[in-house]
């Protein structure tokens, strides 16, 4: 992340690009809408900057998104050591359980749920496109994948199915369904491994 700052005569501290996601981040945790107007003056400083650093709020919103889905996954990989299929799939269920039940989320995709889907899921989302570089990380370290997988599409379609159950609520009408999500993750997990293990217990055959 770029570390480009910029005096702010009200402050007279130097407001960095990343500050403007601070900000954003506080304010969403707490329901209040994230303007770009009103970010700009909060740090003292010109809408324009905040233009500069960020094209939109749409991103600023996908940056504080993302934030708070990589807390959610350090705190679900926290409670395990090293990573194989199943281990993966079990993070997985309960990173999905964890951000679909997060209030300032559920909140934010209440209020305007074809806008949240757009930050969420859209393809020029960062959101989306993190995570599917996290997944590939992760699917990257699992030895039980075989060697001719192509963890890319594998990973893209992880995220998209993951999304459409996670998330079922702005595409379908039906209500989210995480477990959902877990259990057609772990078929594509599964399929891509020969066989699939379960934590702590036997590989199943």
């Amino acid at each position: 992340m770029s570390h480009e700052a910029v005096n702010s005569p009200s402050r007279r501290v130097r407001i960095a690009r990343s500050d403007v996601i601070d900000v954003a981040y506080d304010w969403f945790q707490t329901g209040e809408r994230v303007d770009i107007g009103r970010l700009a003056r909060e740090l003292g400083i010109g809408r324009a900057t905040v233009y500069r650093w960020w094209s939109g709020r749409e991103v600023i919103l996908g940056e504080v998104v993302w934030r708070i889905l990589i807390e959610a996954i350090d705190r679900v990989e926290a409670r395990t050591t090293g990573i194989d299929a199943g281990h993966f799939v079990e993070n997985f269920g309960r990173m999905a359980e964890m951000v679909r039940t997060y209030e300032p989320l559920e909140r934010f995709v209440a209020d305007d749920p074809e806008y949240a889907l757009r930050v969420l899921t859209s393809r020029y989302s960062v959101v989306q496109g993190r995570l599917i570089e996290w997944t590939v990380d992760r699917l990257s370290r699992i030895p039980e994948i075989r060697s001719h997988t192509d963890v890319d599409d594998l990973a893209y379609a992880i995220v998209r199915v993951g999304e459409s159950f996670i998330w079922s609520d702005m595409i379908t009408g039906q209500p989210p369904q995480p477990d959902k999500a877990t259990a057609m993750v772990r078929l594509l997990v599964a399929g891509a491994c020969s066989p699939l293990p379960l934590p702590g217990g036997p590989h199943v055959r």
